[in-house]
């Protein structure tokens, strides 16, 4: 209780502080509902999702700006876009479907080492549109790799036997960076980018990206 309580007690107390030189009493606030928004986050008091909701109800309740302004960003496309593809993430986890990708990968590519790598850097590849975090396919990968790993032999405590798992894990998080590059939907910062570009005049689809991003 005093974990969640504690955020809304430091935005009061920035709230009440006197506004800085150069501040905006609109600037200060939004600056007060923002830092207890982000340390919610960090305390763990409330998950992400709800800090923000309960951040755009604060600045609308306090008529810090208006309900246009403060919800404006979800009509935006590419805000949308990632919203559904944290959806079907979630719905890839949950179903065994991102597991069961990674199995079938192994079972095809992994009679060898170097085989194995390929089959971890595929499966990322071939799960990554749907899921717009390097950090939630990790997760998925992860649990596979070191078993795979295990099941070689392979323990972080045996100086020889580490290798093969040492290997498998870099090239699992090498493969995160470029499948986040390879899909236009891999990271959620790719759509914020094609939304920069738009208002440039440049238009980037789903296939364009793939064609340049796909050039070794």
């Amino acid at each position: 209780m005093a974990k969640r309580a504690f955020p809304f007690a430091l935005a009061i107390g920035i709230w009440l502080v006197p506004i800085p030189a150069g501040l905006t009493a609109q600037a200060w606030h939004l600056f007060a509902i923002f830092v207890s928004a982000i340390t919610a986050v960090l305390l763990g008091a409330f998950p992400l999702l709800t800090s923000t909701m309960l951040a755009a109800a604060a600045v609308v309740l306090s008529n810090t700006i208006s309900a246009e302004k403060a919800f404006a960003g979800f009509a935006n496309p590419s805000v949308l876009l990632v919203v559904i593809a944290f959806l079907v993430a979630q719905a890839v986890v949950k179903s065994g479907l991102g597991r069961r990708i990674s199995l079938f990968m192994v079972s095809q590519f992994g009679h060898s080492s170097m085989g194995l790598a390929y089959s971890i850097v595929l499966t990322d590849a071939a799960i990554a549109p749907a899921f717009p975090s390097n950090t939630a396919r990790g997760g998925v990968l992860y649990p596979i790799v070191l078993s795979v790993a295990q099941g070689a032999g392979s323990r972080p405590d045996d100086p020889e036997g580490r290798r093969l798992g040492g290997y498998l894990m870099f090239c699992s998080m090498a493969s995160l960076a470029v499948s986040s590059a390879l899909w236009m939907t891999a990271t959620s910062a790719n759509p914020i980018g094609i939304q920069v570009a738009r208002e440039s005049g440049v238009q980037i689809g789903f296939g364009k990206w793939l064609v340049a991003a796909s050039v070794p």
